[in-house]
């Protein structure tokens, strides 16, 4: 969804969104039954946690290392979900969060690759997948984080929710 501003190579090449530390493993994405289904048909082995009304992969964590990865990720092939993975992987390193009362569009702070563009062409961006983003927002809620400090405000709803 962000083709305009990251291409599918820089992505490809660099996967810090499909690794979590410790301190950012609520970052995982919302699975939703589609989701869920596909993924066990791709590998049954998959296991899946429900935190705070969520479906969210359950991600290993790697031996001697703070260091967890989606169990799609196929390090040699990249997303074994293509096209068809989680919203939130889709928006990335864009979120939604809950910020005094109303949703927000943000930046993540962590993909080092989204920081070499302009900061108009990104919240650009923003503003043009806002209503797709609010409306996955409205089927999905749980994906709405809180927000957290450090991470880039981009675009405010109108009127709130």
């Amino acid at each position: 969804m962000l083709s305009k501003i990251l291409s599918k190579a820089e992505c490809a090449n660099c996967r810090i969104c499909c690794s979590f530390d410790s301190y950012d493993i609520w970052e995982t994405p919302v699975v939703t039954d589609e989701i869920m289904q596909r993924s066990l048909q791709i590998d049954p082995r998959v296991r899946f946690s429900d935190i705070s009304g969520a479906r969210l992969f359950r991600m290993e964590r790697e031996p001697d290392r703070d260091l967890y990865f989606c169990p799609m990720l196929d390090h040699e092939k990249g997303c074994l979900l293509g096209s068809n993975k989680p919203f939130d992987c889709k928006i990335w390193p864009l979120r939604i969060m809950r910020f005094e009362g109303r949703r927000v569009i943000v930046l993540s702070p962590v993909c080092p690759t989204i920081f070499s563009r302009p900061i108009k062409d990104i919240a650009a961006a923003a503003r043009e997948l806002a209503p797709v983003i609010f409306e996955q927002a409205d089927k999905t809620p749980e994906m709405v984080k809180p927000y957290i400090e450090g991470y880039i405000i981009l675009l405010v709803e109108k009127g709130g929710r």
